[in-house]
């Protein structure tokens, strides 16, 4: 039944299984010797995990993980996946400890193993599969087989727990991006094997009902499991791009942490959280639908086709996925929580650094052209100057500048201004929506004042429709080299304005 060069892990979580787990155990010794056990046992009042400290004593090959209370089954499935990987384990096999899941059905299981990432009990495939069960816990079954059917387009048994995972072809760190911790784990993490292609295979069984004991779940876990499940399915619609795996963003070690990359992180951390639904849907809209064309607009204007460009402060890269298909773009940004925001968004067709804008890792004259969007404003004026006599160094002569800058007389600047205002002094919250904007653009003199002592002359100046009447956009000219003053640190707010430096 085995493949001797497999290390095979049969995992079981517990909480007040004490009736089940002495049969169940025994079952499970009888597949085969070579499978190892563990058990993950949430300080059970009933005794379960003492007893199976005794059984372990007789078994060399099961493991017991004593948790110190009920931290949700979710949990102890992180818990079980985290223990698998740390200790060499190429598959797992999940289930149950209430003796609904039939051991015998591990070796149906094991036996298509090579052929799926993750192989699923379904409960759906056969007629009478739940001989037993009342009403109510049929037409829940049924009712959430529907949703996630309907809302996250899977067609497999997304809510059960009996499962077998292929780990040598799953990234651990997949898993990682499940948030949920109770019930709604077992369809977050299917859902997200799922959007990354990963693929999945059923295994028809029968699932009686319990014999001992009773079912942990309750109205308010079915409750929270529905709610999550409406924030999977605005992401599978809007935001789709959440869903991607991708590997973990190399780090530039010489890039010390600061005020300014804590700020950032925290801010890109609460606009991927699926939570933050609504917020992201608004966002979504105003990214997609008013900045991304006029992004491409003046960008095929500027700059020729197979341009190499600098996304100088990327953040999550929601406007530019167009134009990274025609050009050749460097995505920058302090934040590692940004940028791989960003990775999500365009796969593997950018390059993707983490730096500051104050010393970009480039060499001199590296790129034809930078752009960027809603950053310049959160710098005070003198280090505006340093970022743009750095934008100047790293440009080829002739090279160009696209900043869309929002002005102070902007629709956004004036309803983040509003917002704000209310929060702070109408409802007494300290929430700040968005990091300190220091310097809104003014004027056309004071715009061409910052280019020219940066080695640059403003060819367009323009602010209307396209937008929405949301940034000025300001295309630049490199005219002159210019050697900028010795650095110091940039200075940035960072909950309370400072001088700059």
């Amino acid at each position: 039944m085995t493949d001797q060069t497999q290390k095979i892990l049969i995992m079981v979580p517990t909480y007040n299984e004490k009736e089940n787990v002495e049969n169940l155990t025994g079952k499970l010794a009888k597949l085969h010797p070579d499978l190892d056990l563990l058990f993950i046992d949430d300080n059970s009042a009933d005794g379960t995990g003492a007893l199976l400290d005794r059984i372990a004593e007789g078994m060399p090959r099961l493991s017991v993980m004593h948790r110190q209370g009920k931290l949700g089954i979710g949990s102890a499935h992180q818990d079980g996946i985290a223990y698998a990987y740390d200790n060499g384990y190429d598959v797992l096999v999940t289930m149950d400890a209430d003796l609904t899941h039939n051991p015998e059905d591990i070796t149906r299981f094991l036996a298509i193993r090579d052929q799926y990432d993750v192989v699923v009990g379904s409960r759906f495939m056969r007629a009478d599969s739940l001989p037993g069960w009342n009403m109510w816990r049929r037409f829940l079954t049924f009712f959430g087989h529907l949703l996630t059917t309907r809302l996250l387009g899977m067609s497999y048994d997304a809510t059960g727990a009996f499962r077998l995972y292929n780990l040598g072809k799953v990234p651990r760190n997949l898993f990682g991006m499940v948030e949920s911790l109770s019930y709604s784990f077992f369809f977050e993490s299917l859902f997200r094997l799922h959007s990354n292609h990963h693929a999945i295979g059923e295994v028809p069984i029968y699932l009686p009902a319990r014999t001992y004991g009773k079912s942990k779940i309750c109205i308010a876990d079915i409750i929270r499991s529905v709610r999550f499940l409406f924030s999977m399915a605005h992401l599978r619609f809007f935001e789709s791009h959440r869903l991607i795996y991708v590997e973990p963003i190399e780090t530039n070690a010489l890039l010390p942490d600061s005020p300014t990359r804590e700020e950032w992180d925290a801010y890109w951390s609460r606009k991927s959280h699926s939570g933050k639904w609504l917020y992201n849907l608004i966002a979504a809209f105003y990214r997609k639908i008013l900045i991304r064309p006029t992004l491409n607009h003046f960008i095929d204007q500027t700059f020729s086709p197979q341009s190499k460009l600098l996304h100088a402060g990327c953040g999550s890269g929601a406007v530019d996925v167009d134009m990274c298909l025609t050009n050749h773009v460097t995505a920058l940004d302090i934040s590692p929580i940004a940028l791989l925001e960003y990775a999500m968004l365009h796969a593997s067709n950018v390059e993707l650094v983490h730096g500051s804008v104050f010393e970009i890792p480039a060499e001199e004259g590296a790129y034809d052209g930078i752009f960027n969007l809603g950053v310049m404003e959160h710098f005070y004026e003198p280090d505006v100057i340093k970022i743009l006599q750095e934008f100047n160094r790293v440009l080829k002569p002739g090279g160009r500048v696209v900043l869309f800058w929002p002005p102070a007389y902007g629709l956004s600047v004036r309803v983040l201004k509003g917002v704000h205002y209310v929060l702070h002094n109408w409802l007494k919250s300290d929430i700040q929506l968005h990091p300190a904007e220091l310097t809104h653009v003014t004027s056309r003199e004071i715009t061409e004042g910052w280019m020219q002592a940066s080695g640059f002359l403003l060819t367009e100046y323009y602010f209307g429709i396209r937008d929405f009447y949301t940034h000025q956009v300001v295309v630049a000219e490199k005219v002159r080299d210019i050697e900028p003053e010795p650095e110091s640190p940039p200075v940035q707010l960072n909950g309370e304005e400072v001088a700059a430096s």
